[in-house]
């Protein structure tokens, strides 16, 4: 079924030419990839520091050996992430910190058990697979002294082959019992082991599941032809575990020169529109009731409505498929490509993440100016924090006490000396509301101190834009608002009103 003669190598969810743009748009500082990449730099599990939980001889999500959960995530997150930064940065300690995690468990573990064993062979295993595929090609010991060796192929192959497979292989050749994310992370694992193991036939039997499969997972039966997915009427988190899952066994097949993106007529570029639409919010939704193949979860009457706008990691991956391979746009998608980039780090080992470093292939963005803030938050509220109810002592009784819209973002470089003036726009904006809704702050001699401003302090405004002049305006200890560039915290405070919608916050350097 494949047309690739031979496996490319490394040949997963990256080849030598992703890794060789990946180390490119890194060492060139090409935003937006190096917002994610500096994100990536910044996880423990990604420095060759990492301090190895593990190994274990049985690994498990739950029950007995539930304890291994989320320390071997950790070892195998580690071990693909130290490939990355040694691919990224050529420091052989990020090569070694891999090396250590594989051959740490391939000498050691044994068994995966349930009782949702399939789950953890598929997304763990995916993985410490893709580690071990960029380490063998690009780490071995013809040119490096703790390089790949024929003991680590051995090693880890068998590892693979006999810890990870036979987990596989009993999910598959069993009536179908679960929601579709199962059967796709078995299967995006089952097809990077025919790559990893030079197996063509294992290589095309996840080519037969995702066709054919009466699975849940397989793609007829994950994604209808609306793009309406098997788990819309459950919750949203589990859609983008599928769909993320679906594009990275897609991507695996692309690099053998399978074009599994464009099966059943794009159905996953349709699977991903309605995700993203029914995640911003649109009211038009078609929904239907979905007979699925278990027929277990026949009784989904709406939307499920439980994480609905928490998006994961998993969109850049198809986004710059469909849009810059394919050139086709996703209108959808864009808006949350808008709010999340740069992606940051997957859920647990649901998905790699990195998405805007990994598969980023449009064009360098206009790097954001250090000291100039913009906050486009029609787009994205990306790191806004959203003040909750509160427990708080009255009359002797701790009431649950509304805060009202409040909101702050953290850590924004900001110099008042070249940009003196910041703007605010609205969509909409309530008559009753608090008159002081803006405050800056930062630390003066290690202690907060705060800079409101009333709309008494506007220097310009229309009928949607307030312009504030931060000079010479004063604290709560009467400290005069520094010229240099400081790191403050931006505070939004509306009071007790209905909503708001704010277009953007910027400085400027005049009026």
């Amino acid at each position: 079924m494949s047309k690739a003669a031979s496996f490319v190598h490394p040949g997963l969810l990256h080849n030598n030419e992703d890794l060789y743009r990946i180390e490119n748009l890194v060492k060139n500082e090409v935003y937006p990839s190096y917002g994610s990449f500096k994100l990536l730099k910044g996880k423990n599990e990604a420095s060759f520091y990492y301090q190895l939980k593990g190994p274990f001889e049985n690994i498990a999500r739950a029950g007995e050996y539930g304890y291994t959960k989320a320390p071997s995530e950790n070892d195998f997150k580690a071990a693909y992430y130290n490939s990355l930064m040694w691919s990224i940065t050529k420091n052989e300690l990020h090569a070694d910190k891999a090396m250590e995690i594989l051959r740490a468990y391939a000498g050691k573990l044994k068994k995966i058990y349930g009782p949702d064993d399939p789950l953890c062979a598929g997304l763990q295993g995916f993985m410490l697979i893709n580690a071990a595929e960029i380490m063998r090609y690009t780490y071995s010991d013809l040119k490096y002294s703790n390089g790949w060796n024929l003991n680590d192929t051995k090693q880890v192959e068998s590892m693979f082959r006999n810890v990870f497979l036979p987990v596989l292989q009993t999910f598959i050749k069993s009536e179908p019992y679960s929601n579709g994310n199962w059967g796709i992370s078995v299967n995006k694992m089952v097809m990077a082991l025919g790559i990893f193991l030079d197996d063509k036939d294992l290589y095309n039997s996840a080519i037969d599941f995702f066709y054919n499969s009466v699975d849940n997972g397989s793609l007829p039966n994950y994604i209808s032809e609306t793009g309406q997915i098997q788990e819309t009427g459950r919750d949203q988190a589990h859609c983008m575990l599928g769909l993320g899952c679906l594009a990275e066994l897609c991507e695996c097949a692309w690099k053998q020169g399978d074009n599994l993106y464009g099966a059943l007529d794009n159905r996953l570029y349709k699977g991903y529109e309605y995700l993203s639409k029914v995640n911003l919010g649109y009211n038009n939704v078609p929904y239907k009731v979905w007979k699925d193949a278990t027929g277990k979860y026949c009784n989904w009457q709406t939307i499920g409505e439980a994480g609905i706008g928490e998006f994961r990691s998993v969109f850049e991956i198809a986004y710059n498929h469909y849009v810059y391979r394919c050139k086709i746009e996703m209108p959808y998608t864009e808006k949350v490509i808008k709010r999340i980039r740069p992606e940051g780090e997957g859920f647990t080992c649901d998905n790699p993440g990195f998405g805007t470093l990994l598969f980023y292939l449009g064009k360098p963005e206009k790097r954001k100016i250090d000291g100039k803030i913009e906050e486009y938050l029609s787009e994205s509220y990306q790191d806004w924090i959203f003040e909750s109810p509160q427990l708080k002592p009255v009359d002797n009784y701790f009431y649950i006490v509304n805060q009202g819209i409040k909101i702050k973002k953290t850590r924004i470089s900001y110099d008042a000396g070249k940009y003196p003036y910041i703007e605010v726009k609205f969509l909409n904006f309530p008559e009753h509301k608090k008159k002081d809704w803006l405050r800056l702050s930062y630390s003066v001699r290690s202690a907060p101190e705060y800079w409101s401003f009333t709309e008494d302090n506007v220097v310009k405004k229309s009928d949607d834009i307030y312009i504030f002049d931060v000079r010479g305006s004063l604290s709560n200890n009467g400290t005069i608002f520094s010229s240099k560039k400081e790191s403050i915290t931006l505070l939004l405070d509306f009071g007790d009103i209905k909503g708001i919608g704010i277009d953007y916050i910027i400085s400027k350097k005049e009026l």
